[in-house]
Parts: structure tokens; C-alpha cells; sequence
């Protein structure tokens, strides 16, 4: 009787126990407390606050959060806690039952798995006129034998780009000036960042995270060498505008969209000491060659937008100068992807001061005329070459690409010429203003003002012009490939042509001081219906008055430079050479090995970092 007793209960039992393993398989077992399977496994999300700048809500994130991660190094929160932001995003395990609770939480704005895909922001950016007069800083430097983008840099109107050979810059290039380069890092082994200023010495890194544990890699993680290439652009020995600058990397530790929104996170929080210390002189460029369409956002579209917003308007009140791309697409289709669409917003959402860069050609003839890829709207600032130019690739070496299409890199050379511009003492006195937003638009109007046509019959495309002239005089030389000679004392100015047709100037002459062969230059005087007095600079005796428009300025200063009074008009200096003339060969050209780009760049299909690809 009590085995039979024993058999009963044993068999019940085995009954119990395979009904609770069907049960365990169907994945019901009992829930805790938080309602969570005790077997379900985790996978990484991002969290997005409903408003970023009410505490109360990254509070009660932060509350759960801290209740559904037990190990609390593998949340990653990107914080602000300044400027009336908190927590911008958050990464963290949670499994698929906490996602589903945080998504119905009314404090969170978006939650999704941090695998989504988002395209790549990087290859969908394919990636009247008058000139203020500068007093030489450091003496011009003339760059030998430079490439057709480089030479388009120091194009005045007057000169067709095939009649001279040489980047004419001034020689203080950007000292002293930090630029924030928002991108995939960079390879500091290239020449083009241990020759010539040695930038590699300069630099400093920021890593835009996404996740936990931190990536602090001081690599390019781009397959093409993206941020390499940028950097080149903006400070490289031989492809870079602005060669003395100060360049801070702030690598996008990934290809997403809030690993980007943490690059602006983290300049923010480098650069608020910076501008705290000293508010009315901080300035800094910041270099933004990325950007999303709206499609490739997903659920985090409102809420990412709209952090970013915040953090763009917290640093141009400070005086910080935004750089962004316009994108690439087939057909120069409308700009269609932020941060590029802020500045075409009205009201308090746009961000006017940014400084939008289409792309234009300036090889095969077609110097000036726009880029058939370069993305378009009436907000588009100015514009820098975009096709078949160089830049250091990101194998390091001395290997160059040639032929990089894109409008990131258009940006790269408008960020460079900031700095350039910026970084000019001459220029202090009038970019200077306590409030930093006004110094941020005075700056964004003088690269404008600066800029001209150069394909008359392309439209009125603004193309960046650095205000030298190769003829003016001789340069000091900067490396052993430049050409020795005396410090130039002014700089050449001239005058667009829309401007000689509105009738806000006429053309009288300047003779460079300190040339053994001076060359009148073209420059912009006071003529009817201009006013002089709002301002001065003096040159070696002679002050050089500028004028102003009387009513409503033509330009959006209503500054126009001026000679008062005119000096002496010296003989002309000997005709330069001609494009029949064999150029000098380049010294390191058996050095540079030519490496086309790797991969298409053709896509149709748009990322974020440029509509189209770049290359």
C-alpha cells in the first residue's frame, strides 16, 4: 500500500514538472516585480526624453533605468545639465518587456533597438560684392604650383584661374583658431598632417559616444577616410585653407544619428569654459559635414531634431561659427536633411547664422559652375569646390585621393576660410561685438561679401575668395617649396561685377607698398549715395575708410570698403606667365602616389551624410 501511495505521488509529480518546462518553453514563467521575465535576455536600446529641457522627465528615466540595469556602467547617458537641457539620449540593456513599458511612458519621447539602421550620414552628403581691405599680419605666403581648388581660393575677379600657378594666403592661416571637426575621426599618420605647420601636433581629440564602455580610438573609422579628407581640407600642408589652426576632432564613435548628436554634445561642453572665461572675444568654427533626412531618422525624428536645435542655438549665442554641407542628390533636387534645414526655417525654430555650402566645379573648364549633384535652396550661403578635388587619404602615407566628389567637403574649405578670416588681426575690431550671435553673423556676412561669381552665366553662385592676389606682391616663404621673398604690406582688394552695375562703388587703384614691382589693384571707393565714416584701418600711414550705403543696405552690412585717400597709381608689374608656359614640376609628385576612391559614387539611394555619396 505505501509504494502504491509513493507511485501516485511520484507520477503526480513528474505531471507538475513537465507542465511547468512546457510552461518555461512557452516563456510564461512568473514575472517580477517590474513586470520583466526573469529569462527574457536584453538587447541594447536608445531612449530619448519627451523634452529635453524638463528635468522631471530625465529624472524619472533615470529612475527606471536605474531599477531595470543592475550593472550601471552599461548605461550610457550623453548629459547636458546646462543651458536648460538634460539628458539628451540614453543606450542601455533592457529587455523587450521594459522597452515596452519605457515606449508607453509619458516622460520618453522615442525608444529603439540601437541597431536600427540609418543609413550612413556621411555619404549622403556626397558628401554686389566687396572686399574688406587687410592689414598684413604675418606677410602673404604663396604656395607653388598648388592645385586648381587651392589656386580657386586666391582667384580675384579679374584674373582667369588657367594665368596663375600659386595658393596666395596670408601666413598667419588660421593661428590661433580652433575649429571642431564633427566627423569619423581622422589618420594623422598622412604628410598632409606632419609636413609643412605640423597640424598633428596641434590637434586634440572628443569622442561623440553612443554606447558603454566609451570608444576613445584616435582612429578614421570611415572605410574612405571621411574625416581625414575634411580635416585636409581645412588645415592640411597642401590641400588645406587655414594651415595654423587649432583642429579639435570629435570623432562620431558610430554611424548614427545620436552618436553625431553627441558630437555636439561634447563641443558644447568644450567649448562653454572656453567662451565662460572670456565671453566677448571666444570664437570658434565648428565643422558639420553630416546630416539626415527626415526618412532615415525614424522615431527618433522629433526628438533628436529638436535637441539638436537646442544645442546649435546655445553655441552660436556664444560666438561659435556652424558650417554645414547642403548635401548631395542627382539633379540638385531642394535641401531635404538637418542640420542643413535649419537655416531655411522661420521664426524661432531656424538657425539663420549657419553657414550653408553647395558644391561647384572648378576643373575641366567649368570653373564656377555648380556641381550637377550639389543639393539647392535659397538658404545655400556660398559655395567651394566639390568635384574631383584632393585630399589626404585615410591609409595615412603620402598617398593622395584624387578626384573626392561631395559637398562635406565643399564645407571643409568654407570652414577653413572662417578660420582664415578670423584668425586676421586686421579683422578683430570689426568681428568683434559682445553679443556672440552678432559675431557669428558679422563673420558669416564677410565670407559672403568676399565671395564672387565665377561662372558669370551659372547664376549667382557665391564662390569663397580669401581676398588675395596672386600678382600683388611677393610672399615669405613657409616651407622650402615656397618662394622666398619680401613681406607684402597690404593686401589686394577688388570689386564684383554686381556691384559695379548697381552703381554702390566705383573702380580706382591701390599700389601695394613693399613690392620691388607694385601692381594697381582694383578697389572699391566712396561714390554717390555713400557714406564714409563708420569705420577705418590704418596701413603703413594711410588709413582706408569704409563706406556705407545711405538707406537700406545692398548687402546685409551695408559695409563697403573704400580707399580714402587714393594712392598713386605705379606702373604695371610684368605680365604674368601664360597658360602656354610649362608649370614648375611639383616636388613631391613622385611621392604622391594618385589612389582613386574606393567603393561607388554613384548611389542614388541617399544617407545622411550627404544626399548621394562622397567619395
Amino acid at each position: 500500500m505505501l509504494l502504491l501511495c509513493l507511485s501516485v505521488v511520484l507520477s503526480l509529480l513528474t505531471s507538475f514538472w513537465a507542465q511547468a518546462d512546457h510552461t518555461h518553453q512557452k516563456g510564461n514563467l512568473p514575472k517580477n516585480a517590474l513586470g520583466t521575465r526573469q529569462d527574457e535576455p536584453t538587447e541594447l536600446y536608445s531612449i530619448l526624453p519627451k523634452d529635453v529641457t524638463v528635468k522631471s522627465q530625465a529624472d524619472a528615466i533615470n529612475k527606471l533605468l536605474d531599477e531595470y540595469v543592475s550593472d550601471k556602467t552599461e548605461i550610457y547617458a550623453s548629459e547636458v545639465n546646462d543651458d536648460n537641457m538634460w539628458t539628451l539620449f540614453w543606450s542601455a540593456p533592457l529587455t523587450e518587456s521594459q522597452a515596452d513599458t519605457l515606449k508607453k511612458d509619458p516622460n520618453v519621447g522615442a525608444i529603439e533597438k540601437a541597431s536600427t539602421d540609418h543609413g550612413d550620414p556621411l555619404l549622403n552628403y556626397a558628401d554686389g560684392t566687396t572686399h574688406m581691405l587687410h592689414k598684413r599680419d604675418d606677410g602673404l605666403a604663396r604656395q607653388r604650383n598648388a592645385a586648381e581648388e587651392m589656386k580657386f581660393l586666391s582667384q580675384p575677379l579679374d584674373l582667369k584661374l588657367a594665368s596663375f600657378r600659386d595658393y596666395v594666403y596670408d601666413a598667419s592661416a588660421g593661428r590661433d583658431v580652433t575649429v571642431y571637426i564633427s566627423d569619423t575621426g581622422a589618420n594623422l599618420t598622412h604628410h598632409e598632417f606632419t609636413d609643412g605647420s605640423g597640424v598633428k601636433n596641434r590637434v586634440r581629440w572628443l569622442f561623440g559616444q553612443y554606447t558603454s564602455p566609451p570608444d576613445t580610438a584616435e582612429i578614421d573609422s570611415s572605410v574612405l577616410g571621411h574625416g581625414t579628407c575634411v580635416l585636409d581640407k581645412v588645415a592640411g600642408h597642401k590641400y588645406g585653407v587655414a594651415k595654423n589652426v587649432n583642429p579639435v576632432i570629435v570623432r562620431a564613435v558610430r554611424s548614427q544619428p545620436l552618436a553625431f548628436l553627441d558630437t555636439v554634445r561634447q563641443i558644447r561642453a568644450d567649448y562653454v569654459p572656453i567662451y565662460n572665461r572670456d565671453p566677448n572675444t571666444a570664437r570658434a568654427i565648428i565643422n558639420m559635414s553630416w546630416g539626415y533626412p527626415a526618412s532615415e531618422l525614424g522615431v527618433l525624428k522629433d526628438a533628436w531634431i529638436g535637441e539638436l536645435r537646442i544645442l546649435l542655438k546655445a553655441l552660436v549665442s556664444r560666438g561659435a561659427t556652424i558650417v554645414v554641407p547642403a548635401g548631395n542628390a542627382p539633379g540638385n533636387p531642394p535641401i531635404n536633411q538637418w542640420p542643413a534645414l535649419f537655416a531655411g526655417e522661420s521664426g524661432n525654430d531656424g538657425i539663420p547664422q549657419l553657414i550653408i555650402v553647395g558644391g561647384i566645379h572648378v576643373y575641366d573648364g567649368r570653373n564656377g559652375e555648380l556641381w550637377e549633384r550639389s543639393m539647392t535652396a535659397p538658404f545655400v550661403s556660398v559655395y567651394a569646390p566639390s568635384f574631383k578635388i584632393n585630399c589626404a587619404n585615410g591609409k595615412g602615407g603620402y598617398r593622395i585621393r584624387e578626384e573626392v566628389t561631395g559637398t562635406s567637403f565643399a564645407a571643409a574649405q568654407v570652414s577653413g576660410m572662417a578660420a582664415y578670416f578670423l584668425g586676421l588681426s586686421s579683422l578683430r575690431d570689426y568681428l568683434h561685438d559682445d553679443d556672440g550671435e552678432t559675431r557669428v553673423q558679422k563673420l558669416k556676412e564677410h565670407i559672403i561679401s568676399a565671395s564672387w561669381d565665377r561662372a558669370v552665366d551659372a547664376g549667382p553662385l557665391k564662390a569663397i575668395y580669401n581676398n588675395e592676389d596672386p600678382r600683388t606682391c611677393r610672399a615669405i616663404p613657409q616651407t622650402d617649396d615656397d618662394e622666398v621673398g619680401e613681406p607684402c604690406q597690404v593686401s589686394s582688394t577688388t570689386t564684383g561685377n554686381d556691384m559695379t552695375v548697381m552703381g554702390d562703388c566705383y573702380i580706382t587703384t591701390v599700389t601695394p607698398t613693399g613690392d620691388a614691382t607694385p601692381t594697381p589693384v582694383p578697389q572699391c571707393s566712396c561714390a554717390g549715395g555713400m557714406a564714409a565714416g563708420v569705420g577705418s584701418t590704418e596701413v603703413m600711414g594711410t588709413t582706408y575708410t569704409w563706406c556705407q550705403t545711405a538707406g537700406p543696405p545692398v548687402y546685409p552690412t551695408g559695409m563697403q570698403t573704400v580707399v580714402s585717400p587714393v594712392p598713386t597709381v605705379a606702373q604695371p608689374a610684368p605680365a604674368e606667365p601664360t597658360t602656354e608656359d610649362a608649370p614648375a614640376p611639383d616636388p613631391e609628385a613622385d611621392t604622391d602616389t594618385p589612389e582613386k576612391p574606393e567603393g561607388k559614387c554613384d548611389k542614388e539611394d541617399a544617407s545622411p551624410l550627404s544626399v548621394g555619396e562622397d567619395c
